[in-house]
């Protein structure tokens, strides 16, 4: 009998309905996986007042590597919390916790705990407040796991999308566009595709950075300087690759099926591009670390905290999408 994948699920910010969404996920697992929360206890439980048949979960203490689950039974790694942790409020101690959860899920999965973790909504505010010195969770992962970068792939349905240049000012954007950037990017995009869809299904495109695609240096030179040849070398490894496709019209290629992923050159050229299409419905999925971790694609909702009314959908989807990664790896 094939034993069930230990699966990791950080409560992200307890300030905001991240524990919340949480009780709903694991509610809704049909004994697929066997969750394991960090976060703080009695943080919890007070989110899940506001939680319908919360009532019904079994939470157990973890001690080591799960080796059973069962309906509504959940693992929990209880994280210690300041005071001062509010609904819909930013405070050092939300910060820290958020941090600190973080940090546990990451240990855990270092030690064979979890094969691979989620993270609930986080808020980037959190950390500042907090006094540490990171701007997102990439930062954090990738001196955990001391890399050099920490990047993501968004998957949306049957669609993969990565971006080369991060969050910046929008006029940073081209000093940061290099080649070996792009392609580091493509070859990230197309090594996840991959273990979803088997390398001989993947195409990918990757969008121009001026208007139709620099009308052959019109707008610009970037898309004849940086853009094709990187696009060469993939190509030349036998990979499928077109462009530079205009940014305007590449995704309508991934929606139709001509491809199935896109490289984006920066942060809003995909995310308002897919976010049209699938608000609340990406999947981020981090690359460039030795771990399988994904997250949702929106934040904490703070206006609905202490509520009981925020969607876990998104949730559920990347738990779902974590544990397609588990198994596809593991075969």
């Amino acid at each position: 009998m094939e034993k069930k994948v230990v699966l990791g699920i950080i409560l992200g910010d307890h300030a905001g309905s991240s524990p919340e969404m949480v009780a709903k996920a694991v509610l809704a697992n049909e004994e697929t996986y066997i969750p394991v929360l960090t976060g703080n206890l009695e943080r919890f439980c007070i989110s899940c007042q506001h939680v319908a048949g919360a009532d019904r979960l079994d939470i157990r203490p973890l001690d080591g590597r799960p080796l059973e689950g069962g309906a509504n039974v959940v693992y929990f790694c209880d994280v210690p919390a300041g005071p001062d942790i509010h609904f819909s409020t930013v405070t050092k101690d939300s910060g820290r916790l958020q941090y600190d959860s973080m940090e546990k899920m990451m240990e855990l999965e270092r030690a064979g705990i979890v094969d691979g973790y989620s993270m609930a909504p986080i808020t980037k505010a959190g950390f500042h407040a907090a006094g540490l010195d990171f701007s997102s969770e990439f930062e954090v992962f990738a001196k955990f796991y001391g890399v050099p970068k920490c990047a993501s792939v968004i998957k949306c349905e049957n669609i993969f999308r990565s971006t080369v240049v991060g969050h910046c000012a929008f006029r940073e954007i081209v000093e940061r566009l290099t080649p070996d950037g792009i392609v580091d990017t493509a070859h990230a995009l197309l090594d996840t595709m991959a273990i979803f869809l088997g390398r001989e299904n993947c195409r990918i495109a990757v969008a121009a950075l001026n208007p139709h695609a620099g009308e052959d240096g019109l707008f610009g030179n970037e898309e004849a300087t940086i853009i094709q040849p990187a696009i060469d070398r993939p190509l030349a490894e036998g990979n499928q690759v077109i462009g530079p496709c205009p940014a305007d019209t590449v995704f309508l290629k991934a929606r139709s099926g001509e491809v199935g992923g896109v490289v984006f050159l920066y942060h809003d050229q995909g995310n308002i591009a897919m976010k049209s299409c699938f608000f609340g419905d990406g999947v981020l999925i981090y690359t460039g670390i030795p771990a399988n971790v994904v997250s949702v694609g929106h934040g904490p909702a703070y206006g609905k905290a202490g509520k009981g009314t925020a969607d876990p959908k998104n949730l559920i989807s990347s738990v779902e999408v974590l544990r397609e990664l588990v198994l596809k790896k593991k075969t």
